[in-house]
């Protein structure tokens, strides 16, 4: 798009950033003005990755700039500082019988499912490169990733993955 294109397409569109912006903002309890700035610059992105005869502009716009914004506050609520005052009080160690019963149930675990399982307790940030703010969604696909990579068949990695979440849920 060149110079003119995006800033007759900033004046047609101003009104769908802010849209965006105000109901992120509401949503996920940011300063509206940080979510329209994000918005603004998301627009810049979307107008230099725009290929035309593949869809509308609106459409593409549209789309990008709220997943954009959806992710972008997603990770600034993760980002945000703990209030100490409304964090519970944590009890880091495990009693003899609860490491007992935990070791039982790791043991009972099928092989596959007990290599991902050491894979997200001993630090899936240094096997799957996940920063601070990975989600679970993400953490999810990057270690379905990261099984893929080592080999796994994707039919193996959705049952160990299936059969993963019946055990923890069984706990």
């Amino acid at each position: 798009m060149t110079k003119r294109q995006i800033e007759q397409a900033y004046h047609q569109y101003d009104k769908l950033l802010h849209k965006l912006s105000h109901h992120y903002a509401s949503e996920r309890g940011r300063r509206e003005e940080d979510c329209y700035g994000q918005a603004c610059w998301l627009f810049m992105q979307a107008t230099s990755k725009y290929k035309p005869g593949k869809v509308k502009f609106s459409t593409f716009l549209y789309t990008y700039v709220r997943n954009g914004l959806g992710n972008w506050t997603w990770g600034m609520r993760n980002d945000t500082p703990i209030d100490p005052e409304n964090v519970p009080e944590q009890v880091t160690t495990l009693t003899p019988d609860k490491q007992l019963m935990f070791k039982d149930w790791l043991a009972n675990l099928s092989e596959e499912c007990r290599e991902v399982a050491m894979i997200i307790l001993n630090g899936p940030a240094e096997v799957l490169e996940i920063g601070t703010s990975g989600c679970r969604k993400i953490t999810a696909g990057m270690i379905k990733t990261y099984l893929r990579s080592k080999g796994w068949t994707y039919p193996k990695v959705w049952q160990t993955m299936r059969e993963l979440k019946q055990q923890v849920a069984s706990l």
